[in-house]
């Protein structure tokens, strides 16, 4: 059937309007409107995980118990006091004796003679105890108790250290996840612009196509449209849920009923001049944790040479002792003519002089020197690392930030490219599909700048991270 030129032009003209504003959409502030959840910015988000997150709980109980293994080596200075008690009972008499008595018992008097080769036997001591109480004040050990101290207070220290970079990684996975969570929702929300005016469209075309003005192949290429408009809104939806879930996991908000899944401002940064915050890589680095504790390093294996070197070395302590010990099942004339319970105390003084260990003490400290060398050229090889994985985030964010301004320049190109096919569209030079064509450039070039933008963000933090 022939359409007449006023059909026609009449459909050019509120196709192209329809397209026009739906595929040119700016990037732009977007602000995160559900019915669930709270929405929280950025910075709410950090501050969240802050105080929730897991895993800087941890750090947290490491370091206490760091502070207590301190407190516990701090016992040393202290006597070391025991106490021991053992007791006994026996089957059968433990002392025994049998034979005949001898000639010489004649000698004790006229009643013993009479017992001069009569046999006899005796038994004696079934059961006993013995307590003891000693207290030993070390005096000198090698210095092995300071050094012990002493490494005591370094590993409170770096897990100290370790858990300011345990925090800075934990906002990093977030604030990486929020612009994730971002970019979804932009595409998300041109998505429903999409779908609301490609369903306006299909009205119209469905009643040209009845009408005769147009071809089903309008129709059709209209309705494939529509259906990858709904692919991706599916991929969308589904990305969008499990990052929001992580990162309600990451902040601890997580929550397994679906209605209070927390939600974002995704609210779009402009972008500022990486040159802003520009930090010397050399000046950085001195002030990374990842220095400050191989410097700690060091100084374990320091102190580590001197715990080997005082397990060669002489060590003195004194003491004071008391005991009391009894015996059972003894016979009332052993009880009259000698003591079952004795008490008494004692001081004492002990000096130990490990003269065989130098045979292998000396190797172990030789082998210690080997380590503590071997810590500082870690030293230099950590600050070396790490200025290079400066200067690599900030090569990153400076290219980010020229993706920006690429990026920029290409939707300024694509949104032309779109006015001069609307225009060629009307002339009639160009079919649907080219101006279909047009159209999906411009949103390529809208969605590559925001990806960028987005990339930008989570890069200015990774710098922020690696250099405060």
């Amino acid at each position: 059937m022939m359409r007449s030129p006023m059909m026609r032009n009449m459909m050019k003209r509120y196709t192209i309007a329809i397209l026009t504003f739906l595929l040119a959409i700016p990037f732009q502030a977007i602000r995160a409107e559900s019915s669930t959840g709270k929405i929280l910015s950025l910075p709410e988000c950090l501050e969240l995980a802050r105080q929730n997150n897991r895993t800087l709980q941890n750090a947290v109980l490491d370091i206490q118990a760091a502070s207590e293994q301190k407190s516990e080596a701090y016992t040393k200075y202290y006597p070391s006091i025991s106490a021991n008690v053992i007791a006994f009972q026996a089957f059968d008499k433990i002392i025994k004796g049998d034979g005949t008595y001898p000639q010489e018992i004649m000698m004790l008097g006229e009643q013993f003679a009479q017992m001069v080769g009569h046999p006899f036997s005796y038994k004696e001591l079934n059961k006993g105890y013995s307590t003891t109480l000693s207290a030993v004040q070390p005096l000198y050990a090698g210095g092995q108790i300071k050094a012990g101290n002493k490494l005591a207070t370094i590993q409170q220290d770096v897990l100290t250290l370790q858990r300011q970079l345990t925090e800075k990684e934990v906002l990093q996975h977030v604030t990486e996840c929020y612009w994730q969570i971002a970019i979804l929702k932009y595409n998300l929300s041109t998505i429903e612009a999409a779908e609301k005016q490609i369903e306006a469209v299909k009205k119209d075309v469905e009643q040209y196509v009845k009408s005769g003005v147009t071809t089903r192949n309008a129709l059709l290429q209209v309705n494939l449209r529509q259906q990858e408009l709904a692919s991706n809104r599916l991929k969308v939806e589904n990305a969008d849920h499990v990052l929001r879930m992580l990162l309600a996991q990451q902040i601890g908000c997580s929550s397994e009923r679906e209605d209070d899944l927390i939600d974002i401002d995704a609210s779009a940064v402009e972008a500022i001049d990486p040159h802003n915050v520009y930090v010397s890589p050399q000046e950085a680095a001195i002030r990374r944790e990842e220095l400050q504790m191989a410097h700690f390093g060091v100084n374990v294996q320091k102190l580590q040479l001197q715990m080997e070197r005082g397990k060669n070395l002489p060590s003195l302590a004194v003491g004071l002792m008391g005991y009391n010990t009894g015996f059972g099942g003894l016979s009332k004339n052993v009880k009259n003519n000698a003591r079952t319970n004795m008490t008494n105390g004692l001081v004492f003084g002990t000096l130990s002089v490990p003269i065989s260990s130098w045979w292998g003490g000396s190797h172990a400290i030789r082998r210690q020197k080997i380590r503590l060398q071997q810590s500082l050229n870690q030293i230099i090889d950590a600050q070396e690392q790490l200025r290079i994985d400066i200067e690599s985030a900030w090569s990153n964010l400076v290219e980010a930030y020229k993706q920006i301004q690429i990026a920029e320049a290409s939707v300024e190109e694509a949104a032309e490219n779109l006015r001069m096919s609307t225009d060629q569209y009307r002339a009639g030079s160009e079919t649907i599909s080219d101006l279909l064509d047009a159209e999906t450039l411009n949103r390529k070039a809208q969605d590559q700048l925001s990806q960028a933008k987005v990339t930008y963000q989570i890069r200015l933090a990774d710098y922020q991270r690696k250099t405060r």
